[in-house]
């Protein structure tokens, strides 16, 4: 070999450990690059993952927080003396109570009805009443009924009922100044085509409900319907002579269990919406069933209550979800300029 094929020769050799070098300098400088990219990349990584999760979880936790518990009201058309003797005792071991309803011959001490020291003491239990007029008339015959059934109670000592039940589309908007001027603050109608759900108007300090009879399709008896129906407030109506509500022993104790497996006891107007239990994710208790069981004054306040609540949870709810969306999108930003960076 000659010395110029030699030194040619080393040069190849030379030149092909150098780009080989250079090579290598070059990937582990990518490696540095990137390996500097991810450590960048990581705490951001990590807060966005982190603020995601927030984000789930405050939504769960709103829908949590928003849920309005249905309300119940079990009206009684007759005052039976059967209503005392044997629905009474049925409701009262399952702390459940009911509204009694006024009318002309629906009244204590009545043939057949229950007597004025049994309605006592219904009412002293937590029972209410409730007007039921049956007839369409003008508003000046509402106000003498209604004067004529104030005074009868007045004479025994009790209370006004504040809520009137007008079944068979008998009511009419004329009668609102008169129900407002005797105090009345809850109007129950016929539930439409047998549905009742939300509160269906609230024109004044009148408060528009459905009822439908208890027995109606199955709808008290299924827990599921009427309890994850939330805001709903729905009235059954009960009767022993009318063959759509009446009475029956059996079907009625078995919804009364239902009912008493899945009631909310707390005071609505300290606590309008239910709160998790600790042993149990926010997702289960989502799904788990609440209903009350009152009187058309409680439901009511208690609905008002919740929605008031409810705006200033809105509020917070859409604040913080702000805050969280525009900190993920800056986040997003700053995580693809640093890849950006890579790329280059």
């Amino acid at each position: 070999m000659t010395i110029r094929k030699a030194i040619a020769m080393i040069l190849v050799i030379a030149l092909l450990g150098a780009g080989v070098w250079y090579l290598h300098e070059m990937e582990e400088q990518d490696q540095r690059h990137m390996q500097s990219i991810y450590t960048s990349v990581e705490p951001l990584q990590r807060e966005r993952d982190a603020l995601i999760q927030e984000r789930d979880g405050l939504e769960l936790n709103y829908a949590l927080m928003m849920r309005d518990v249905a309300t119940v009201q079990l009206l009684f058309r007759e005052m039976r003396v059967e209503l005392f003797t044997d629905v009474y005792p049925i409701m009262r071991e399952r702390g459940i109570t009911g509204i009694l309803g006024l009318s002309d011959e629906e009244y204590p001490g009545y043939g057949g009805r229950i007597n004025v020291a049994q309605y006592g003491r219904l009412m002293m239990d937590g029972w209410s009443s409730c007007y039921i007029y049956t007839f369409k008339s003008t508003a000046h015959l509402l106000d003498t009924w209604l004067v004529k059934l104030e005074n009868r109670l007045d004479s025994n000592g009790f209370a006004h009922p504040t809520a009137i039940y007008f079944p068979n589309d008998v009511y009419l908007n004329e009668y609102d100044e008169i129900l407002l001027l005797h105090g009345i603050q809850t109007v129950i109608t016929d539930a439409e085509d047998g549905h009742s759900s939300t509160v269906t108007d609230m024109s004044g300090d009148i408060w528009f409900t459905g009822a439908m009879p208890w027995n109606y399709t199955g709808v008290s008896s299924d827990i599921d319907l009427l309890a994850r129906t939330d805001g709903a407030n729905i009235t059954f109506t009960i009767s022993f002579s009318n063959i759509w509500d009446t009475y029956e022993k059996a079907s009625f104790t078995s919804m009364m269990d239902n009912w008493s497996s899945v009631l909310y006891v707390d005071d609505p107007l300290n606590e309008a919406v239910p709160q998790p239990a600790e042993e149990q994710p926010a997702d289960e208790q989502l799904q788990k069933p609440l209903l009350r069981v009152c009187d058309y004054a409680v439901a009511r306040s208690f609905h008002q209550v919740a929605a008031q609540n409810n705006a200033v949870y809105r509020a917070e709810f859409q604040k913080r979800q702000t805050e969280l969306d525009n900190r993920i999108a800056e986040l997003d930003e700053q995580i693809r300029a640093l890849y950006d960076q890579w790329k280059k």
